[in-house]
């Protein structure tokens, strides 16, 4: 079939009306509402069983699996585009026990995963060496991060890394909020929580996903005059300049130097850093809403997620089954490891409820640790919410470096040195926390 742009308007049409379907199921569905299942993941199984790779009943393009390339660029162009400074001396412990708790699990993700594939699991299967980066890739990157991871290693040579990012990203949400609210209910009956003393009743928004109309509120502010340009039109124009430019950047970047293969995504974000410095010199920052960057970002990482779903083909997940599910288990065990044993160590208080915020992002998406925090910490007592979001912000630059890297080293053969490179940054992190006191192995749980 010829490709034009009427095929991206089916394509998009078919995945925003998966959309509306996977949010209908959410809120009808009980089980669904049980597992706190995302409206995009139940739309982008849908599209795939629905799909050519599934019963071929929705007439999708065979370009789909680009889609996650393309919107992954304007996913990293928002980070940093109406962004706040962060003050990290509002709560200095707090953030640093939560810092070395979230940066901790991601690196020991990255590095241990790399090791089980290239020291236990390719001695038994021939693997690409890249494979032992899928664990971090979707379950702590989620389906964002596994269509950057995905694009680069496609440039390079190993199209099967996108199906099998983003069957990682999936597994690693559905897992991570099947074992969060398996980890809530036994805390419970430990009494290990500091807040409940039973699993609470979520409130019906949060199970439905439909807000009733007296809770319903704006999601943002117009910062330019809706006569002159839509808000929205303003905010996605804004985020588009760096998109593109660094798409240009990667491609000239490559003409260079053939070697060099900087992603798109990567290359976006450096140029959304300096529009974001331009705006912050000029004062233009007073225009921009990070809230309406939020929900643009939001909406391309919706499409993202079941554009990603659709494209996996089922030939490569019978291929990986066995390893794949290995390393799954490996990552399920690392990540309760942590949260029992490490995690439990680097909160001086409330530890439970801080931890549901890392076991959220270890397995996909903050959203998750959100969710599971507001079960157990119902009016965010726990400083959780806050001290995460400048955690995050102080560690986005490793978690960036540990998505654009690894494969262009891995590439070049530096496989093993990235591996052992992680692992000694695991190390040096643990004893700067231990020195620090945001890490105390020695510490009872409270």
């Amino acid at each position: 079939m010829k490709f034009t742009a009427w095929t991206v308007f089916v394509d998009f049409a078919l995945m925003g009306g998966l959309l509306v379907v996977g949010q209908f199921l959410r809120s009808k569905i009980k089980l669904f509402q049980d597992l706190l299942l995302p409206a995009a993941l139940i739309a982008g199984i849908l599209a795939w069983v629905l799909g050519p790779n599934g019963v071929n009943l929705l007439p999708f393009s065979g370009s789909v699996g680009t889609y996650s390339s393309i919107l992954i660029i304007l996913v990293f162009a928002s980070m940093p585009i109406g962004d706040k400074p962060v003050d990290w001396r509002k709560s200095g412990r707090g953030i640093g026990e939560m810092f070395s708790n979230l940066t901790g699990i991601a690196l020991a993700q990255y590095g241990l995963g790399m090791a089980l594939s290239l020291y236990v699991l390719s001695a038994i299967w021939k693997l690409h060496p890249g494979f032992g980066l899928m664990l971090a890739t979707g379950f702590y990157g989620g389906h964002g991060t596994a269509a950057a991871v995905g694009a680069a290693f496609e440039s390079l040579g190993w199209e099967e890394a996108q199906a099998l990012g983003m069957t990682s990203a999936t597994v690693g949400i559905i897992g991570g909020i099947v074992g969060g609210v398996a980890l809530i209910n036994w805390a419970t009956r430990k009494g290990l929580t500091n807040f409940i003393t039973s699993p609470a009743e979520l409130p019906t928004e949060l199970r439905t996903g439909i807000i009733s109309e007296e809770k319903q509120q704006p999601y943002g502010k117009a910062t330019v005059a809706s006569i002159s340009i839509d808000p929205i039109s303003f905010h996605l124009g804004l985020l588009l300049i760096p998109s593109v430019l660094g798409y240009y950047l990667s491609e000239w970047i490559g003409t260079i130097n053939p070697d060099l293969q900087i992603p798109a995504f990567a290359c976006a974000l450096i140029v959304a850093y300096i529009v974001q410095s331009i705006l912050l010199s000029t004062g233009a920052h007073k225009y921009v809403d990070r809230a309406t960057v939020n929900r643009i970002s939001g909406t391309a990482t919706d499409f993202l997620i079941v554009a990603g779903i659709e494209s996996i083909k089922l030939s490569v997940i019978v291929k990986y089954a066995a390893p794949m599910a290995l390393l799954f288990i490996f990552g399920f065990l690392l990540n309760w490891f942590w949260f029992m044993f490490l995690g439990s160590k680097m909160s001086e208080e409330n530890w439970f409820e801080r931890n549901m915020m890392v076991w959220g992002s270890a397995n996909g998406v903050l959203t998750t640790g959100i969710m599971l925090l507001r079960i157990v910490d119902p009016e965010f007592k726990s400083r959780a919410m806050e001290d995460t979001a400048v955690a995050l912000a102080l560690n986005r630059p490793i978690v960036i470096a540990l998505t654009a890297l690894p494969p262009l080293l891995i590439s070049q053969g530096q496989a093993a040195r990235f591996t052992w490179i992680t692992i000694a940054g695991l190390v040096v992190l643990l004893i700067v926390a231990r020195m620090f006191g945001w890490w105390k192995p020695s510490a009872n749980k409270n």
